[in-house]
């Protein structure tokens, strides 16, 4: 599939936007997209994540016999292979020249930058050596695909550690699993650095950007690839472009990138390092389980998932809440029966004691008032005076 082109409107808005010294992502023209490094289960393999492009590095070794030449040095090889999965213009097995562009960058970065101590991965001298491949595999294009593959193929080999060997002595060697022997890590001399710089070149002026877009890429006059390490080296120089430069303009990119060199240097160092103590700790690599969505808009959609999952959490009723709830109003209902009849009991009593005290009164204002013939009616009302203290003190006691 062929790659669609922008249309007039998009180069346009690009160009336009660049000449009034803005891009169209809010970034200035020096400033670099966020970088994110992350490193699987395995020694040796990681992914990084620059803006929305997104490369994934992996370390693989073996033992084969050395160069005539350089009998005593290991080897190192690396492949970058580009998918439809990155870009639908991208056609696996065709010879695309991005490819070899890449190629170029990494080799000239890496390999012969002498970063990595190829002596160190001897075993025997003239017959047997250790051969790093490192396979640079991109999972998404949206530009600035040399700094990311770059960065990618540093950490995974820092990152890696090979087996331990044991040689005896008839000359066969022995590779000793990662659960018999502990790995040995790789010695880097130096982390070498990409930095790519776009040009344009607009009314006869030029603009210089540092990590374009896939849409700056596309509408860019020329670009200049600067590699070097945080020592002030530079290890290559890729100018593939068609538009001249200045000398004042190659001066420029190479001072800004050694300012910016050290600080990804720097990065790498301290991201594989915290990688590497967390596994001699003993603690269970998570691998890319949390990187599996890059898109931001789909992240923040997961993030309101979990908030909402959990407020759901707190909000939700255990399961016995609704005999707990159907018991707490029984009790209610019991405890206002037993108000009611409270209320009703005393309401009787009182009642009770008041006709008692009433008949009383009665008895007392009879017996004041009664005549010399009352004395049959003082046995009776004796006796139903008494019959009411009875029933009073009983009242009374029954009250206490």
């Amino acid at each position: 599939m062929k790659e669609l082109p922008l249309s007039i409107c998009e180069r346009e808005s690009v160009i336009s936007s660049i000449s009034r010294g803005l891009r169209h992502d809010n970034r200035t023209f020096l400033e670099v997209r966020h970088i994110k490094v992350s490193f699987g289960k395995d020694y040796g393999s990681c992914t990084v994540t620059l803006g929305q492009t997104r490369v994934l590095a992996q370390v693989t070794c073996e033992v084969v016999e050395p160069r005539s030449s350089r009998p005593n040095e290991g080897k190192i090889s690396i492949a970058v292979h580009l998918s439809p999965m990155a870009a639908p213009h991208f056609e696996a097995g065709r010879g695309i020249d991005l490819v070899d562009e890449l190629q170029q960058v990494l080799d000239r970065n890496i390999k012969e930058s002498r970063c990595l101590d190829v002596e160190s991965l001897c075993i025997m001298a003239e017959e047997s050596v250790w051969q790093f491949r490192v396979d640079v595999t991109v999972l998404n294009h949206a530009g600035n695909l040399g700094d990311a593959c770059n960065i990618a193929a540093v950490a995974a080999l820092r990152h890696f550690n090979r087996p331990d060997v044991s040689v005896e002595e008839d000359g066969r060697v022995t590779v000793h699993t990662l659960e018999e022997r502990e790995p040995i890590p790789t010695y880097m001399k130096k982390v070498p650095v990409c930095l790519t710089y776009a040009f344009f070149v607009i009314n006869g002026k030029t603009h210089m950007l540092l990590d374009p877009s896939e849409k700056e890429e596309r509408v860019m006059s020329g670009k200049l690839v600067v590699g070097l390490n945080p020592h002030g080296e530079i290890t290559s120089l890729v100018f593939p472009g068609r538009v001249l430069l200045d000398r004042k303009d190659i001066v420029m990119c190479i001072k800004n990138a050694f300012q910016t060199a050290k600080g990804f240097a720097e990065m790498v160092q301290r991201l594989v390092d915290e990688d590497l103590e967390k596994r001699k700790a003993l603690v269970k690599p998570d691998g890319y389980t949390k990187n599996l969505s890059s898109d931001s808009t789909y992240a923040k959609h997961l993030v309101k998932e979990r908030i909402r999952n959990e407020n759901k959490l707190k909000i939700e009723v255990p399961e016995d809440s609704d005999e707990d709830a159907s018991n707490s109003v029984g009790s209610e209902d019991e405890e206002m029966e037993e108000e009611g009849e409270d209320e009703s009991e005393s309401a009787d009593k009182s009642s009770e004691e008041k006709d008692i005290l009433s008949r009383i009164q009665s008895i007392r204002q009879f017996a004041i008032g009664e005549s010399s013939a009352a004395k049959p009616m003082e046995t009776d009302s004796e006796s139903e005076e008494e019959d009411v203290k009875e029933k009073l003190t009983g009242c009374k006691y029954w009250l206490a």
